[in-house]
């Protein structure tokens, strides 16, 4: 039985383009027993919550959606209009989230 301060080698998983650590939500904190186990879990199962790992790197669903946005351009919603003709939110990207007001021209 191990009892008091260990230290235990694993492996997490971090997206090579912004450096977030894979999770599947808020509290995970996923630890795996090697480079191979964790490829494998990522392959088999990241792809549920869009990460994906490329053969060579690892890429969470931001980074992948910020990509296809750079290359193939933002899709703006509809803004919302508040009633009684008060000024309307402004339009958002349904792919990447950013707001229009962030997009650079």
């Amino acid at each position: 039985m191990r009892t008091g301060f260990l230290t235990v080698a694993h492996v997490v998983v971090h997206c090579d383009g912004c450096g977030d650590r894979y999770s599947e939500n808020r509290y995970d904190q996923l630890c795996f027993a090697s480079v191979n186990e964790a490829i494998a879990y990522i392959t088999g199962r990241g792809a549920g919550v869009g990460w994906i790992y490329d053969g060579d790197k690892v890429w969470c669903d931001g980074c992948i959606a910020s990509a296809r946005c750079r290359d193939a351009g933002h899709v703006l919603t509809e803004p919302r209009r508040w009633p009684l003709g008060s000024k309307s939110d402004p339009r958002v990207c349904s792919v990447c989230g950013i707001s229009e007001t962030e997009i650079e021209e």
